[in-house]
This record gives structure tokens, sequence and C-alpha cells, in this order.
């Protein structure tokens, strides 16, 4: 079995990637957040109907691809037909083509939570052309916040602000301890609460 040391993992962030299955003969792809505890297996949050959430619990197999980039995100989502796969090497699961890596993976565990059900995933085979770039969303939304930071003088300054405290605690969630969570936070506490917030 191959751990997930090829992938440049930091323990407890969420990483954008798209999950593929099988829907009876017919590859299917969908967007999905995971993360790793251990680095020994991947773990996934999947809402209760969700159409990927049957496959796996179906076949047990599934195979996570690591997009290049956001647009391919855009295509799993809008335009699917675009799509192309080719055949995993261990488990009955499609491969997106052109993915900066994918990981084979079979089932290990299921748990129940409020919302549908946490996955537990052992690697079978991790592949990664050089250095895979991972996507998280921290970046994306420091980049937004400085920006809205700027329009504070311009906009509803509470509204700014209630946006800017409901990215820092989307950072914190899935980036923790990262420095894109100690800038947002730095900037949430120099411009102060949002109006109506505790304390205020």
């Amino acid at each position: 079995m191959d751990a997930l040391h090829a992938l440049p993992l930091r323990k407890g962030w969420i990483y954008e990637v798209v999950v593929c299955t099988f829907s009876g003969h017919t590859p299917h792809a969908a967007p999905f957040g995971t993360w790793t505890d251990d680095h020994a297996h991947l773990e996934l949050a999947m809402y209760a109907g969700s159409r990927t959430l049957e496959n796996v619990l179906a076949s047990r197999e599934l195979v996570v691809a690591f997009p290049r980039d956001v647009r391919t995100l855009f295509t799993v989502l809008f335009e699917p037909e675009r799509l192309e796969f080719d055949e995993a090497a261990t488990v009955r699961a499609p491969v997106l083509r052109g993915a900066a890596a994918t990981v084979e993976l079979v089932v290990r565990e299921t748990a129940a939570t409020d919302e549908g059900t946490r996955v537990t995933a052992l690697p079978r085979q991790t592949r990664a052309a050089g250095d895979a770039p991972l996507l998280n969303r921290a970046d994306g939304l420091l980049l937004e916040s400085l920006v809205l930071a700027t329009r504070l003088g311009h906009r509803d300054a509470g509204a700014v602000l209630a946006a800017l405290a409901e990215n820092l605690r989307v950072v914190g969630k899935v980036a923790p301890g990262s420095d894109a969570e100690r800038a947002l936070g730095t900037l949430v506490e120099r411009l102060g609460p949002p109006r109506g917030a505790a304390g205020a």
C-alpha cells in the first residue's frame, strides 16, 4: 500500500479535489474536499443523497484527483461532457485525465455524521506529476479579503467586516495554523469586529 508522502499534504488542511467513481459503468466525477490526519489515509465528508456517496458505498473504491487548477472544478460542475478518463491500475474507478496527482483508494471505514457520511480511505497507489499543485481555499480567501478591506470606506462597513470574519472562519477550517490564517486574523483584528458582534 502506498502512503501519501508523495504529495505535499499538510495534516488537517482541506484540499479541493475531484472524486471519481463509476455509476454503473459510467464514469462519474464530483468536487469534494479531502484531508489527512496521519498521511496514511484520506478523509472525505460526503453529503447524504449524493451520487458519489452512493457509488462509494456500493463499490468501496474510488480515485481522488488533485486538479491542476480551479478551471478543472468548473468543468467538472458545468461541462462534464469535456472530461476524459483513463483506467485505474488497482481499483475499479475512473482516473481523471490531466490531473496533477491521483490517488487510488479503497474504503477502510465509514461513519455517519449530521450531514452525511465520513469516509476514511486507504491509498493503493499514488501518482504525482512532479510538484503537484494542491488547491486550498486559504490563499484565495486571503486575497479576496485584502481586496475587500480596501473597500471598507466605500461600502457598508458592517457587511465588509462580517464578510472578513466569515473568511477568517473558513480559512481556519481549511488551513489551520497557516500564514494565511495569521495574516487574515491580523487584518480582522486591526479593522475591528463586525457590527452587532458580541462585545461590540
